[in-house]
């Protein structure tokens, strides 16, 4: 795309340094736009460059990151059951702690639909999530 619009200025450039004389005010103002638009190109291209290099920057660091809370909360995972949506069957973990409780409300990661325990402690359809 750059090397389109470095091309495109030239030809610009050629077409008013072939057809005007150098003393006129016109060709003075355009030959200067053509240089802003000469470095705005430039200065683009830098930028687009620079955000790339961030953006696989932050993928790495977004890896990173993911590595480092799967070796976290692997641990913590042992306390936790799996409850199946029963609008999308994705499954939602319940902490063991709260299955204690009369009545638990949960909210579906996937299709966002409030699941509604009543009576949780006496849940028999809970499987222990396998990690």
């Amino acid at each position: 795309m750059y090397d389109r619009l470095r091309r495109e200025i030239s030809y610009v450039e050629g077409l008013l340094e072939g057809s005007t004389t150098g003393n006129n005010p016109d060709a003075k103002a355009l030959i200067r736009l053509i240089g802003v638009v000469d470095e705005l190109v430039e200065a683009t291209q830098k930028l687009d460059t620079r955000q790339a290099e961030l953006e696989e920057y932050a993928e790495a660091i977004d890896e990173d990151l993911n590595d480092l809370e799967l070796l976290f909360y692997d641990d913590e995972d042992d306390d936790n059951y799996l409850i199946t949506c029963p609008e999308c069957g994705e499954d939602v973990a319940v902490d063991l702690d709260d299955l204690e409780d009369d009545e638990i409300d949960l909210l579906c990661p996937n299709c966002h639909t409030t699941l509604t325990i009543e009576d949780a402690s006496d849940a028999e359809e809970i499987e222990k999530l396998e990690v």
